[in-house]
């Protein structure tokens, strides 16, 4: 199944008459002539990059790169979609529409009506009675027919040691099918026997509890948390199509350093500020979090400081040290970012670290705690130093726009972005681009001119500014990532060309 087929089917579902996809940005649905983004964040240049590697291979591809466009006709099922596919400037741009109108399916009515209900026609109805369409109940759900107690989860406990093993970030179970491992951002087939449904709900009530399990098979989906062996583990479980299926996120407990993640040493001055904005940004799965993680390991082992962090979940545990630091998770110890974080102000922090500004009270309540003295560490899903700061202000109603971006331009002190690329010799590599907020932009964010941001990153290497180009240039110079890769990253490809040449 290619890898675009999820999206498709969103497509399908929704009724939508066509969908983009661009390269750093949300996909969005066009129903009835208005666009509509869907709920997920941006998608990844890599992401883009394998949407395009699997719907145009060998020839295809050669043609694509010769014209920059091709069109293709790609089949899901019964369903088949035109896919007009475009290079841009920061990657690929993927227009997709259904060959033929998506049919609704109507429901026959019953041979005959319920008994107990018969149809009734309104008083003083003109013209004939309309007998109404009574829908059958919906299928028993496949969890419905399993017993939390009925397989042995052992088998799929084993999977798990074996994929924390084989430093996998996450385990994927599905009814029917093996075990798959994503081992440096690629999923890779185990050679543990394919669970059933009743092994997956097995897992889930010995992980989560008993109470998990009925939550599954009642609602469809459960969250829980739990140690396998000398492992932790945050795992979701939900009913699909064919029956169950058990996400597993591993958590390491070995907080890692700037240098073991790759990152550049000088990074650990964003914990230097004494107050303001600290904002790492990338798309899913860049490894924002776990570069959190390292700054605040740093600042634990240098500076005497009180940090609070609001993690969903927290993944790794820092042993005290020169800090005191107070651990909340979210569900657990908060209710939600924005109410872990309002309490926060009232527990004399002097470092406030958010897992994710997702919403627009969090973000109000952290500028303001940016604003009052404290440093305020977050991620935000953004492509760039620019989109995480639109994203920011984005979530302002349009009358205090002005505003935040006032606070935003007296508050932000810095904005990394990065992004893992798949390294020649495995594993994954790191490139990030830097923007320090320098009173030029500052003056650009405070005027809503950011669309000058890009010349200033790229002019700005006195001030700190590390373009993401020029660090992609330095991993392609080092024969550490693949060209292609690092172009179809790039934001501006005649830069990185020059950067990569000199």
């Amino acid at each position: 199944m290619a890898a675009i087929d999820s999206l498709l089917r969103v497509m399908s579902l929704r009724g939508a008459e066509a969908m983009i996809v661009s390269t750093g940005q949300v996909p969005t649905l066009r129903r009835g002539g208005q666009a509509e983004p869907m709920a997920m964040p941006p998608i990844d240049p890599v992401m883009v990059l394998a949407f395009v590697d699997e719907l145009v291979p060998g020839p295809g591809r050669a043609a694509l790169d010769d014209k920059g466009s091709a069109e293709i006709t790609h089949a899901v099922g019964a369903d088949a979609y035109a896919i007009a596919i475009e290079r841009t400037t920061v990657g690929f741009r993927l227009l997709v529409r259904p060959t033929r109108p998506l049919l609704a399916v109507a429901v026959a009515p019953p041979t005959s009506p319920p008994r107990s209900r018969p149809p009734t026609p309104a008083p003083h109805a003109v013209g004939p009675t309309v007998t109404p369409i009574i829908a059958p109940p919906p299928p028993a759900a496949p969890a419905a027919r399993t017993s939390a107690r009925s397989a042995d989860a052992t088998p799929l406990l084993a999977a798990i040691e074996h994929a924390a093993a084989r430093r996998a970030s996450d385990l994927l179970l599905s009814s029917g099918l093996p075990p798959r491992a994503r081992i440096d951002g690629d999923l890779i087939e185990l050679d543990d026997a394919a669970p059933d449904d009743a092994a997956l709900l097995a897992l889930v009530a010995h992980l989560g509890g008993d109470g998990a399990a009925a939550e599954l098979t009642r609602d469809g989906a459960v969250d829980f948390g739990a140690t396998v062996g000398d492992t932790r583990v945050r795992g979701h479980g939900f009913q699909h199509e064919r029956g169950l299926a058990v996400a597993i996120r591993v958590l390491r407990t070995d907080v890692p350093s700037m240098t073991s993640l790759g990152l550049p040493e000088d990074l650990t001055s964003l914990i230097g500020h004494r107050s303001g904005l600290v904002l790492i940004a990338g798309p899913t799965g860049s490894g924002k979090s776990t570069t959190l993680v390292a700054l605040v390991a740093h600042l634990n082992h240098t500076r005497a400081r009180h940090v609070i962090t609001l993690e969903d979940p927290i993944e790794f545990l820092h042993a005290p040290d020169r800090c005191l630091i107070h651990q909340r998770e979210i569900g657990r110890h908060a209710a939600s970012f924005a109410t872990g974080l309002r309490a926060a102000l009232r527990e004399a922090p002097d470092v406030i670290v958010v897992g994710e500004l997702r919403d627009p009270e969090t973000i109000a309540i952290a500028a303001t705690a940016a604003e009052t003295g404290h440093l305020v560490l977050g991620t935000v899903h953004a492509a760039g130093a620019g989109g995480a700061i639109d994203r920011l202000i984005d979530a302002y109603p349009p009358h205090q726009q002005a505003q935040a971006r006032s606070q935003l331009a007296a508050t932000l002190r810095c904005v990394v972005t990065q992004y893992l690329l798949p390294a020649r010799s495995g594993g994954r590599a790191v490139a990030i681009e830097r923007v320090p907020i320098t009173t030029a932009v500052a003056a650009l964010i405070r005027n809503d001119d950011l669309q000058m941001l890009g010349t200033h990153v790229q002019t700005g290497r006195d001030a700190g500014m590390v373009p993401l180009e020029r660090s992609l240039a330095r991993l392609v110079r080092a024969g550490v990532v693949e060209p292609a890769l690092a172009r179809a990253t790039a934001i501006d490809l005649d830069y990185l060309e020059r950067a990569i040449k000199s």
